[in-house]
Protein backbone atom coordinates (compact mmCIF):
# COMPACT_ATOMS: atom_id res chain seq x y z
CA UNK A 1 0.00 0.00 0.00
CA UNK A 2 2.99 2.38 -0.13
CA UNK A 3 4.69 1.85 -3.49
CA UNK A 4 4.20 5.57 -4.22
CA UNK A 5 4.33 6.85 -0.67
CA UNK A 6 5.40 10.48 -0.59
CA UNK A 7 4.97 10.91 -4.34
CA UNK A 8 2.81 13.47 -6.12
CA UNK A 9 1.33 12.32 -9.43
CA UNK A 10 -0.60 13.92 -12.27
CA UNK A 11 -2.87 11.67 -14.32
CA UNK A 12 -4.34 13.17 -17.48
CA UNK A 13 -7.52 11.62 -18.79
CA UNK A 14 -8.03 10.37 -15.26
CA UNK A 15 -11.81 10.68 -15.13
CA UNK A 16 -12.61 7.31 -16.67
CA UNK A 17 -11.26 4.09 -18.13
CA UNK A 18 -7.56 3.35 -17.78
CA UNK A 19 -6.86 6.80 -16.36
CA UNK A 20 -9.40 6.42 -13.58
CA UNK A 21 -8.17 2.93 -12.69
CA UNK A 22 -4.61 4.26 -12.56
CA UNK A 23 -5.49 7.28 -10.46
CA UNK A 24 -7.34 5.12 -7.92
CA UNK A 25 -4.47 2.64 -7.74
CA UNK A 26 -1.92 5.41 -7.27
CA UNK A 27 -4.05 6.84 -4.49
CA UNK A 28 -4.20 3.46 -2.76
CA UNK A 29 -0.43 3.16 -3.08
CA UNK A 30 0.21 6.41 -1.23
CA UNK A 31 0.47 9.05 -3.95
CA UNK A 32 -1.22 12.41 -3.84
CA UNK A 33 -3.04 12.42 -7.18
CA UNK A 34 -4.02 15.37 -9.35
CA UNK A 35 -6.53 14.27 -11.99
CA UNK A 36 -6.81 16.30 -15.18
CA UNK A 37 -9.70 15.75 -17.58
CA UNK A 38 -12.34 17.61 -19.59
CA UNK A 39 -15.16 15.66 -17.93
CA UNK A 40 -15.74 17.54 -14.71
CA UNK A 41 -18.39 15.28 -13.20
CA UNK A 42 -16.45 12.05 -13.67
CA UNK A 43 -13.17 13.71 -12.78
CA UNK A 44 -14.46 15.03 -9.48
CA UNK A 45 -16.06 11.67 -8.75
CA UNK A 46 -12.75 9.87 -9.29
CA UNK A 47 -10.95 12.30 -6.98
CA UNK A 48 -13.68 11.90 -4.36
CA UNK A 49 -13.36 8.12 -4.54
CA UNK A 50 -9.66 8.38 -3.75
CA UNK A 51 -10.31 10.70 -0.82
CA UNK A 52 -13.13 8.49 0.47
CA UNK A 53 -10.70 5.58 0.52
CA UNK A 54 -8.31 7.55 2.71
CA UNK A 55 -6.06 8.99 0.00
CA UNK A 56 -5.27 12.47 -1.25
CA UNK A 57 -6.59 13.70 -4.57
CA UNK A 58 -7.85 16.73 -6.43
CA UNK A 59 -9.41 17.40 -9.82
CA UNK A 60 -8.52 20.11 -12.30
CA UNK A 61 -10.44 20.56 -15.52
CA UNK A 62 -7.88 20.45 -18.30
CA UNK A 63 -7.88 20.03 -22.06
CA UNK A 64 -4.33 18.84 -22.67
CA UNK A 65 -4.33 20.24 -26.20
CA UNK A 66 -4.34 23.73 -24.65
CA UNK A 67 -1.12 25.14 -23.24
CA UNK A 68 -2.89 27.24 -20.63
CA UNK A 69 -4.78 24.25 -19.25
CA UNK A 70 -1.61 22.17 -18.98
CA UNK A 71 0.21 24.96 -17.18
CA UNK A 72 -2.69 25.37 -14.75
CA UNK A 73 -2.83 21.63 -14.08
CA UNK A 74 0.85 21.47 -13.19
CA UNK A 75 0.73 24.64 -11.12
CA UNK A 76 -2.30 23.41 -9.18
CA UNK A 77 -0.56 20.17 -8.22
CA UNK A 78 2.48 22.10 -6.99
CA UNK A 79 0.40 24.61 -5.05
CA UNK A 80 -1.66 21.85 -3.43
CA UNK A 81 1.01 19.26 -2.70
CA UNK A 82 4.34 21.10 -2.95
CA UNK A 83 6.08 18.84 -5.46
CA UNK A 84 5.67 16.71 -8.58
CA UNK A 85 7.23 13.28 -9.07
CA UNK A 86 5.06 11.38 -11.55
CA UNK A 87 3.43 12.44 -14.80
CA UNK A 88 1.12 9.94 -16.46
CA UNK A 89 0.18 11.21 -19.92
CA UNK A 90 -2.95 9.18 -20.57
CA UNK A 91 -5.49 11.54 -22.20
CA UNK A 92 -6.51 10.66 -25.73
CA UNK A 93 -9.03 11.41 -28.45
CA UNK A 94 -9.56 9.51 -31.69
CA UNK A 95 -12.03 9.11 -34.53
CA UNK A 96 -11.85 5.52 -35.73
CA UNK A 97 -13.47 3.77 -38.65
CA UNK A 98 -12.18 6.20 -41.29
CA UNK A 99 -9.25 5.74 -43.63
CA UNK A 100 -7.01 8.64 -44.61
CA UNK A 101 -9.26 9.63 -47.52
CA UNK A 102 -12.42 9.69 -45.40
CA UNK A 103 -10.92 11.25 -42.27
CA UNK A 104 -11.76 14.93 -41.82
CA UNK A 105 -8.88 17.33 -41.26
CA UNK A 106 -10.48 18.52 -38.02
CA UNK A 107 -10.53 14.96 -36.66
CA UNK A 108 -6.90 14.47 -37.65
CA UNK A 109 -5.93 17.70 -35.89
CA UNK A 110 -7.89 16.90 -32.73
CA UNK A 111 -6.35 13.43 -32.48
CA UNK A 112 -2.81 14.72 -32.90
CA UNK A 113 -3.43 17.68 -30.59
CA UNK A 114 -4.73 15.57 -27.71
CA UNK A 115 -2.70 12.38 -28.10
CA UNK A 116 0.66 13.87 -29.09
CA UNK A 117 0.77 17.62 -28.61
CA UNK A 118 -0.80 17.13 -25.20
CA UNK A 119 2.16 15.01 -24.12
CA UNK A 120 4.55 17.70 -25.31
CA UNK A 121 2.66 20.42 -23.43
CA UNK A 122 2.32 18.43 -20.21
CA UNK A 123 6.00 17.46 -20.31
CA UNK A 124 6.98 21.05 -21.14
CA UNK A 125 5.32 22.37 -18.01
CA UNK A 126 5.85 19.40 -15.68
CA UNK A 127 9.56 18.66 -16.17
CA UNK A 128 10.87 21.85 -14.53
CA UNK A 129 8.77 21.09 -11.45
CA UNK A 130 9.90 17.46 -11.45
CA UNK A 131 13.53 18.59 -11.58
CA UNK A 132 12.92 20.90 -8.62
CA UNK A 133 11.36 17.94 -6.79
CA UNK A 134 14.47 15.82 -7.30
CA UNK A 135 13.41 13.91 -10.41
CA UNK A 136 10.73 11.38 -11.11
CA UNK A 137 8.99 9.31 -13.74
CA UNK A 138 7.04 10.12 -16.89
CA UNK A 139 4.76 7.35 -18.14
CA UNK A 140 3.26 7.95 -21.58
CA UNK A 141 0.39 5.98 -23.06
CA UNK A 142 1.15 4.51 -26.46
CA UNK A 143 -0.58 1.48 -28.00
CA UNK A 144 0.21 -1.77 -29.74
CA UNK A 145 -0.85 -0.03 -32.95
CA UNK A 146 2.47 1.79 -32.73
CA UNK A 147 4.11 -1.54 -33.58
CA UNK A 148 1.61 -3.29 -35.84
CA UNK A 149 -0.69 -0.60 -37.19
CA UNK A 150 -4.45 -0.73 -37.40
CA UNK A 151 -7.13 -0.39 -40.02
CA UNK A 152 -8.98 2.89 -40.53
CA UNK A 153 -7.24 4.82 -37.74
CA UNK A 154 -4.46 6.79 -39.46
CA UNK A 155 -4.29 9.73 -37.04
CA UNK A 156 -4.40 7.54 -33.94
CA UNK A 157 -1.76 5.17 -35.31
CA UNK A 158 0.47 8.09 -36.30
CA UNK A 159 0.16 9.69 -32.87
CA UNK A 160 0.84 6.48 -30.97
CA UNK A 161 3.86 5.67 -33.12
CA UNK A 162 5.27 9.14 -32.49
CA UNK A 163 4.75 8.75 -28.75
CA UNK A 164 7.22 5.85 -28.65
CA UNK A 165 9.92 8.02 -30.24
CA UNK A 166 8.98 11.08 -28.17
CA UNK A 167 9.38 9.03 -25.01
CA UNK A 168 12.87 7.95 -26.02
CA UNK A 169 13.77 11.59 -26.62
CA UNK A 170 12.64 12.52 -23.11
CA UNK A 171 14.63 9.63 -21.67
CA UNK A 172 17.79 10.74 -23.48
CA UNK A 173 17.48 14.40 -22.49
CA UNK A 174 16.58 13.99 -18.84
CA UNK A 175 17.90 10.63 -17.64
CA UNK A 176 21.08 12.05 -16.16
CA UNK A 177 19.00 14.72 -14.43
CA UNK A 178 16.91 12.18 -12.55
CA UNK A 179 13.83 11.84 -14.75
CA UNK A 180 12.93 8.52 -16.34
CA UNK A 181 10.54 8.30 -19.28
CA UNK A 182 8.79 5.17 -20.49
CA UNK A 183 5.61 4.31 -22.32
CA UNK A 184 3.04 1.56 -22.20
CA UNK A 185 1.50 -0.08 -25.26
CA UNK A 186 -1.86 -1.59 -24.30
CA UNK A 187 -3.74 -4.03 -26.44
CA UNK A 188 -7.52 -4.16 -26.47
CA UNK A 189 -8.84 -3.04 -23.09
CA UNK A 190 -12.48 -3.17 -21.94
CA UNK A 191 -13.40 0.42 -21.14
CA UNK A 192 -16.59 2.43 -21.38
CA UNK A 193 -15.17 4.24 -24.41
CA UNK A 194 -15.31 1.05 -26.47
CA UNK A 195 -18.13 -0.75 -24.69
CA UNK A 196 -20.09 -1.15 -27.91
CA UNK A 197 -17.23 -3.06 -29.49
CA UNK A 198 -16.84 -5.35 -26.51
CA UNK A 199 -20.55 -6.09 -26.51
CA UNK A 200 -20.16 -7.39 -30.05
CA UNK A 201 -19.77 -11.20 -29.84
CA UNK A 202 -17.95 -11.29 -33.19
CA UNK A 203 -15.32 -8.81 -32.06
CA UNK A 204 -14.92 -10.45 -28.66
CA UNK A 205 -14.49 -13.83 -30.29
CA UNK A 206 -11.83 -12.39 -32.61
CA UNK A 207 -9.83 -10.92 -29.70
CA UNK A 208 -10.09 -14.05 -27.59
CA UNK A 209 -8.99 -16.17 -30.54
CA UNK A 210 -5.67 -14.32 -30.65
CA UNK A 211 -5.15 -13.62 -26.95
CA UNK A 212 -2.64 -15.91 -25.30
CA UNK A 213 -4.37 -15.43 -21.96
CA UNK A 214 -7.93 -16.13 -23.12
CA UNK A 215 -9.51 -12.95 -21.79
CA UNK A 216 -10.05 -9.29 -22.59
CA UNK A 217 -7.73 -6.83 -20.85
CA UNK A 218 -9.12 -4.69 -18.04
CA UNK A 219 -8.18 -1.10 -17.08
CA UNK A 220 -6.53 -2.42 -13.92
CA UNK A 221 -4.13 -4.49 -16.03
CA UNK A 222 -2.73 -1.29 -17.46
CA UNK A 223 -2.91 0.57 -14.15
CA UNK A 224 -0.53 -1.90 -12.53
CA UNK A 225 1.91 -1.48 -15.40
CA UNK A 226 1.80 2.29 -14.91
CA UNK A 227 2.34 1.82 -11.19
CA UNK A 228 5.47 -0.22 -11.82
CA UNK A 229 6.96 2.38 -14.16
CA UNK A 230 5.97 5.23 -11.84
CA UNK A 231 7.50 3.61 -8.77
CA UNK A 232 11.11 3.24 -7.70
CA UNK A 233 10.84 -0.46 -8.52
CA UNK A 234 11.64 0.48 -12.13
CA UNK A 235 14.57 2.72 -11.16
CA UNK A 236 16.80 1.26 -13.93
CA UNK A 237 14.13 1.36 -16.64
CA UNK A 238 13.93 4.30 -19.05
CA UNK A 239 13.33 4.83 -22.74
CA UNK A 240 11.36 1.59 -22.90
CA UNK A 241 7.98 0.52 -24.21
CA UNK A 242 6.11 -1.99 -22.08
CA UNK A 243 3.61 -4.00 -24.12
CA UNK A 244 0.56 -5.08 -22.10
CA UNK A 245 -1.70 -6.88 -24.56
CA UNK A 246 -2.33 -10.42 -23.38
CA UNK A 247 0.09 -11.61 -26.02
CA UNK A 248 -2.09 -10.78 -29.02
CA UNK A 249 0.71 -9.11 -30.97
CA UNK A 250 2.72 -12.32 -30.65
CA UNK A 251 0.19 -14.21 -32.75
CA UNK A 252 0.78 -14.41 -36.52
CA UNK A 253 -2.66 -13.25 -37.62
CA UNK A 254 -3.09 -10.25 -35.35
CA UNK A 255 -4.09 -7.16 -37.25
CA UNK A 256 -5.31 -8.96 -40.36
CA UNK A 257 -8.83 -8.18 -41.51
CA UNK A 258 -11.45 -10.52 -40.16
CA UNK A 259 -13.14 -12.88 -42.55
CA UNK A 260 -16.67 -11.70 -43.51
Amino acid sequence: MDRLKGKVAIVTGGASGIGRATALLMGREGAAVCIGDINEDLGRAAANDIVSAGGRAMFVRADVSQAHDCEVLVRASIEQYGALHVLHNNAYWARSGRNVVDLDEADWDRTIDVCLKGMYLMSHYAIPSMLESGGGSIVNMASVVAMVGSRSSPAYVAAKGAIVSFTKSLAIDYGKRGIRANCIAPGTIATAANAERHNDPTWTSYILEHSLLDRIGQPEDIAYAVLYLASDESAFVTGSTLVVDGGVTSTPHWGRPRAP
